[in-house]
């Protein structure tokens, strides 16, 4: 298992990573432990709005189909953000998506009204805002948008070879400041990893993404008895060197940030 593949898993796991003691030594409540809670309220959830979309009123707040969105986003990116289990959270994401059951529930139960009731007063975004506020979570409310999450692995992408060669060139015609070539380049993936999980993306996939960028996964030493031709191949491109006198392949880090929605303000409690 190579080394910055645990480097990442272990920035992405973080806050996760809480000690297994019971409630009344003081130590936080680790993700886990909301599960069965979560489940049962995702259920109520879910309900309610299927219930609301056949029982509201036409202009009721929770037949707004675009708060429910929103609403649904903000949950989960903060189901992501504090390290609840990926199964979880994806079978979650399931059941939010998923559209209403065709049976017709009885509007005139109090009970069909009590599982939308809050929706229909507040809105589906502070409806869900309650539950998340409550269990000391830091809510994410401003989720990244697909096209942001897609753009982001695309500049990831984009920048993959480009380090390639610039590790296989420094590797024969700087080999004194590889190893700080390497480490500086897996520390910023590290980073990245650190500011996506924060920000509620999917934990899975950013792991899929910048393990396929660490050091070791894009660059492997060339053979000894080529090493002289790619040395020469090296010397003549002036693009390699240029990126890394300047830095330039550090700039990803400075790259994705400006992708990502600002961070949220401190709070002042």
């Amino acid at each position: 298992m190579r080394l910055g593949s645990n480097r990442i898993r272990a920035a992405l796991c973080g806050a996760a990573l809480f000690i297994t003691v019971t409630p009344a030594l003081a130590e936080p409540i680790a993700p886990a432990s909301l599960v069965p809670a979560l489940d049962v309220y995702v259920d109520w959830i879910v309900g309610g709005h299927a219930t609301a979309a056949a029982c509201a009123a036409a202009k009721s707040p929770a037949r707004n189909e675009t708060a429910w969105t929103d609403a649904k986003a903000v949950f989960v990116a903060t189901l992501w953000a504090n390290g609840f289990p990926i199964d979880f959270v994806r079978t979650v994401t399931q059941r939010l998506d998923a559209p209403p059951a065709a049976s017709k529930p009885d509007c005139t139960s109090q009970l069909a009204y009590a599982t939308y009731g809050g929706a229909d007063h507040d809105g589906w975004l502070k409806t869900l805002g309650y539950a998340l506020s409550g269990l000391n979570l830091a809510v994410i409310a401003q989720p990244v948008a697909p096209e942001k999450w897609a753009a982001i692995k695309a500049a990831i992408n984009k920048e993959i070879p480009l380090e390639g060669r610039l590790l296989d060139c420094v590797a024969v015609a700087d080999p004194e400041v590889m190893p700080m070539a390497v480490h500086d380049w897996d520390d910023m993936i590290v980073q990245i990893g650190t500011k996506l999980a924060a920000a509620g993306l999917p934990r899975d996939e950013i792991s899929a993404a910048l393990s396929a960028a660490e050091a070791n996964s894009i660059w492997h030493r060339a053979a000894l008895a080529d090493e002289a031709k790619l040395r020469d191949n090296c010397m003549h491109d002036l693009d390699w060197q240029t990126q890394f006198a300047q830095f330039g392949n550090l700039a990803l880090g400075v790259t994705i940030t400006k992708l990502l929605p600002p961070p949220a303000p401190a709070s002042s409690d």
